[in-house]
């Protein structure tokens, strides 16, 4: 169990003095230790292991890698929180399988299953670190962080300052709850400062709201996991289907040339591109645009909402050109031609995605090939040439949009 305090550092006058005060009330503040820390929160592309109310991060410390889980919340008097908290720590970094068994493995690997832990964002930061003792009876009892905190995400990034102090194994927490209060009377802290994760899912989620078009629907954004319960979305292919288009991103960046801040827009577009399935399974790429028209993620900016609508109701016929020039008679017709350029790329790669899942038997994006005039992509498993056939077949988008060919082989 971690028990912590949070502080919002006012100004960086505030922050040095901390560094250099030898006591605090009753308590005295040892030796300043500087240490530079490199932070990756992690998840499965769906956000289950938030959804469940934790959150990953994988640290490298010194020689180690330190991966711990925390639970979200946990808030109380004057901002102290109490967080349940699991560790594993290993020598050199390897998958989640390859970990000793262990509480934190088995949870996480109940929710993950067999997909793999996606990089959320980065958190850097510097970090002055003193042991806090009670003077009066000589006893360590907490520890101070200042932290100079760098998070990065999509492409955007944040830096603040902030305050922790941390709760001793064997301390009373009415120590924690008298140097809180010490803190926030005689110094001016405020109590209560968001976690580096929870700044991290606001950058990752995007504070830029500006909006592209007119609305002209009455819209009521919903979390993507409640959109996964309310229209009973298969999780497994949403995964596979993420999993593999953020894949294609990656590799074709050189093709499509969209922006770091549009792989986020596909990976969210990805999860919900079936989301009309429970509604109409005949006509889920019709559903799920309406779906999105009215309940747009709210991970999503509004200038992308229009992305989700239109990469859900292009993903599933086949299309043509005479398909495409008829965009133009919807709403579609009626975004910025840049964005309606953007939205085509980003449905290209789910299509793809989505035929390399046809046949639901996890088949692996083997190794992608690009030169100046083709992509070859390899896909590997049980259902290899079922899906690569499926792929080629919803590569028709791609084939109208790009220049280079692309050809798919299925290896045994």
């Amino acid at each position: 169990m971690e028990i912590e305090a949070k502080f919002s550092v006012p100004d960086k006058d505030t922050f040095d003095i901390f560094q250099n005060i030898p006591t605090v009330g009753q308590f005295k503040l040892n030796t300043v230790v500087e240490t530079t820390l490199e932070d990756t929160y992690l998840d499965a592309v769906d956000m289950i292991i938030m959804s469940e109310g934790y959150y990953l991060r994988r640290r490298k410390k010194g020689q180690n890698i330190i991966y711990t889980l925390k639970s979200l919340g946990g808030s109380g008097k004057d901002g102290i929180r109490r967080r349940e908290e699991m560790e594993c720590i290993l020598a050199h970094d390897k998958p989640l399988e390859e970990w000793e068994e262990s509480h934190i493995k088995n949870f996480i690997s109940q929710l993950v299953d067999s997909n793999s832990l996606t990089p959320l964002f980065k958190v850097d930061h510097l970090r002055y670190n003193r042991k806090i003792s009670d003077t009066e009876t000589g006893k360590e009892v907490a520890e101070l962080s200042l932290d100079d905190v760098k998070i990065s995400a999509a492409g955007k990034y944040t830096a603040y300052q902030e305050i922790e102090v941390e709760l001793l194994l064997g301390a009373d927490q009415t120590e924690l709850e008298a140097l809180a209060s010490t803190f926030k009377d005689e110094f001016g802290l405020i109590p209560g400062s968001l976690s580096k994760f929870e700044h991290g899912v606001m950058l990752l989620n995007g504070a830029d709201n500006e909006l592209v078009t007119e609305k002209k629907y009455d819209t009521t954004p919903m979390p993507i996991q409640l959109l996964f319960k309310k229209y009973h979305i298969d999780r497994g292919h949403a995964r596979k289907v993420t999993e593999n288009a953020l894949k294609l991103f990656d590799e074709l960046k050189s093709i499509h040339g969209l922006g770091d801040e549009y792989r986020r827009v596909t990976w969210i577009c990805s999860l919900l591109h079936d989301i009309g399935m429970y509604t109409d399974i005949q006509n889920h790429h019709k559903s799920g645009r309406d779906i999105l028209m009215q309940s747009p993620p709210t991970e999503l900016p509004e200038k992308f909402w229009s992305a989700a609508v239109w990469t859900t109701f292009l993903h599933k016929k086949k299309i043509t050109q005479n398909k495409l020039d008829k965009l133009n008679d919807k709403s579609f017709g009626n975004l910025p031609e840049e964005i309606q350029k953007d939205i085509l790329k980003i449905a290209a790669l789910i299509r793809i995605a989505d035929g390399l899942d046809y046949s639901r038997m996890h088949s692996d994006l083997h190794k992608i090939s690009v030169d100046d005039y083709s992509v070859m992509i390899m896909v590997k498993g049980p259902g290899a040439s079922i899906d690569a056939d499926r792929a080629d077949t919803k590569s028709d988008l791609w084939r109208l949009i790009f220049d280079q060919m692309i050809e798919f082989r299925a290896e045994s």
